[in-house]
């Protein structure tokens, strides 16, 4: 089938909507439909955008004018897209995380999916949702997660277009491209150490503070923030003791460089309060599903998160991750001490999140996606 993907992601940011879109395009063309991408890039900077996300050149990528970055992309690039597609008949399936783009385009478009990421945030997408839950030009509404889906059914109505798909991992590409021993050379990390990691972005209610605490309870093992911007993490920094070597904060770093990272660890952590925010101070505790945490299950590594929506819907406690209080420093404490003390659970952990993530490719959502449709 022809799938004609519209976003307008941050691009080469610190964001996960890059990420999402482009494995969502690779995954589509992975399971065998031809893609084109229509992005707010230049023609000079497609290269790039492969490399950076680390996706393969399956899909064809369609610059287009706009704004890479800025609250004004997404409407900006709606509206172009709008106006691109008005006479677009070859496509089997629109599909498209721009609220913009999707309401103008349910007018006169058939065959169009909406990706909702989170509730609505104004009195547009307000009105954007409703027209979504009415319009037969909309074939599907997928949530990425039931907490989506459940705010969306409570502020609206039940639907059987709504689908809740999680976000995904590439369990094929994936995959590291450095030893341990380089990173941890690299890093400084003394090799006898063994390595306790959060990664992903360094908002509010992310709980780097308790990594920072945990990192001075424990100065035997070695802590990394892998990722954040800069600006946040240097305030971070300010809270560990000047003669601590046994802690570091990377800034952002590649998305295809994570792997690696994943790899050099010995426990991944997922410390976040009960009311963590997103980019822009938005507390996404209900509705969130953080691509970290299925590229966190694929590592096979043991996985101690808090247990919050976005995680106990997935994870469950003893089986295949520790879920711990969100509010208490001590749970994780705790149990990250008995990790470090108990060979035959970090096993039984590893080994059930390896096997959970495989219900979580990007291969598998693209598949669902399109599973019950037809042209």
């Amino acid at each position: 089938m022809q799938i004609y993907y519209i976003g307008s992601p941050e691009i080469f940011g610190e964001g996960a909507s890059g990420i999402h879109v482009a494995r969502m395009c690779e995954a589509f063309s992975d399971i065998g439909h031809d893609v084109t991408l229509r992005i707010p890039i230049s023609s000079r900077d497609e290269d790039r955008f492969f490399s950076f996300y680390g996706v393969k050149k399956s899909f064809k990528i369609e610059p287009s004018i706009g704004f890479k970055r800025g609250p004004v992309r997404h409407f900006f690039h709606g509206i172009n897209s709008f106006i691109r597609t008005v006479l677009l008949n070859e496509y089997d399936f629109i599909v498209t995380r721009n609220i913009t783009f999707a309401f103008a385009a349910s007018f006169i478009k058939k065959n169009i999916i909406v990706d909702i990421h989170h509730p609505p945030i104004n009195y547009f997408s307000t009105l954007a949702i409703k027209r979504f839950l009415k319009s037969d030009n909309i074939c599907k509404i997928v949530c990425n997660s039931h907490g989506t889906k459940d705010i969306l059914e409570k502020s609206f109505f039940s639907s059987r277009k709504m689908q809740v798909l999680h976000n995904g991992v590439n369990l094929k590409d994936f995959v590291p491209n450095q030893s341990v021993n380089t990173l941890k050379n690299r890093l400084a990390i003394p090799h006898e150490s063994k390595v306790v990691s959060y990664i992903g972005n360094t908002y509010k209610g992310r709980g780097i503070e308790k990594m920072i605490d945990l990192s001075k309870a424990h100065k035997d093992l070695y802590f990394l923030i892998v990722g954040g911007e800069k600006q946040d993490n240097e305030q971070y920094m300010k809270l560990i003791d000047k003669e601590q070597r046994n802690i570091f904060f990377t800034n952002h770093i590649p998305h295809v460089d994570i792997p690696n990272y994943l790899l050099v660890s010995d426990i991944l952590l997922i410390p976040y309060e009960k009311e963590f925010t997103i980019k822009g101070d938005k507390i996404a505790t209900d509705y969130s599903s953080p691509i970290k945490l299925f590229e966190y299950l694929s590592s096979g590594k043991p996985i101690v998160a808090s247990s919050l929506p976005p995680f106990s819907t997935i994870l469950r406690h003893g089986h295949d991750a520790l879920l711990v209080n969100p509010d208490s420093y001590e749970d994780l404490n705790e149990s990250l001490i008995t990790l470090l003390k108990d060979d035959k659970l970090i096993s039984r952990l590893s080994e059930n999140s390896l096997k959970l993530s495989k219900n979580f490719s990007w291969e598998k959502r693209a598949s669902m996606m399109l599973a019950d449709l037809q042209v």
